[in-house]
C-alpha cells in the first residue's frame, strides 16, 4: 500500500496531532512502511518544542519539503511493493496547488486521502485570531473535490464564528 495523505487546515486546527494519528494507524498496518512527514512546522520548532517563525527559514522549508515530497513518489514509482505514506500537514490553503500534489500522487500510484480540519485549538505559532480566520475562510473558499471533512473535537466558538462572518 502506498498513500498520499493531505491535510487541509488554518493554523490551531490539529493538523500535526492528527498527522501523527494517521501515521500511527499506517504502521500498525504496515509495520515496515517509509513515512515521509512534510510539515514545515518541523523545521521551526526548536528542541525545546517552540516554534519560532522566519520567512526565510519557512520559505526555504517550504521548498525543501516539495523537494522531499516529489523524491517520495519517485521512490514510490521505482518501488510499487514497498509500503509507505506520505503525508502533507501544511496548510494547503490553496486548491489548485493542492490539486496540483493530488495529480502528482495519483501519477506516482499512490492511494490519495485528503482531510479538511475544523478545529480551533490554541496554535503555536503567535498568528493573530484574525489572521486564523481568515485562513479557515480561504479553505472554505477553496475546497478540494472529494476532501473529508473531519469533524470538529473543538469546534469554533459563537465568538469566533461572530468575528468571521465580520471578515467575510
Amino acid at each position: 500500500m502506498q498513500k498520499f495523505i493531505l491535510l487541509r487546515g488554518h493554523e490551531g486546527s490539529g493538523k500535526s496531532t492528527f498527522a501523527q494519528q494517521k501515521i500511527a494507524e499506517f504502521q500498525r498496518d504496515f509495520p515496515n512502511a517509509h513515512i515521509v512527514h512534510i510539515d514545515n512546522d518541523l523545521v521551526l520548532t526548536d528542541t525545546n518544542g517552540h516554534y519560532h517563525f522566519d520567512f526565510e527559514r519557512f520559505a526555504q522549508a517550504h521548498r525543501d519539503n516539495m523537494a522531499r515530497q516529489q523524491a517520495a513518489l519517485e521512490q514510490g514509482q521505482r518501488e510499487p511493493n514497498r509500503p509507505m505514506l506520505i503525508i502533507n500537514a501544511n496548510p494547503n490553503q490553496k486548491s489548485k496547488t493542492c490539486q496540483t500534489q493530488i495529480q502528482a500522487a495519483c501519477t506516482a500510484g499512490f492511494v490519495v486521502e485528503v482531510y479538511r480540519l475544523h478545529n480551533f485549538f490554541d496554535n503555536i505559532h503567535g498568528v493573530s485570531q484574525d489572521d486564523v480566520l481568515r485562513g479557515y475562510a480561504r479553505l472554505d473558499n477553496n475546497p478540494v473535490q472529494g476532501e473529508i471533512h473531519v469533524p470538529a473535537i473543538r469546534p469554533m466558538s459563537p465568538e469566533q464564528g461572530a468575528r468571521l462572518a465580520n471578515l467575510r
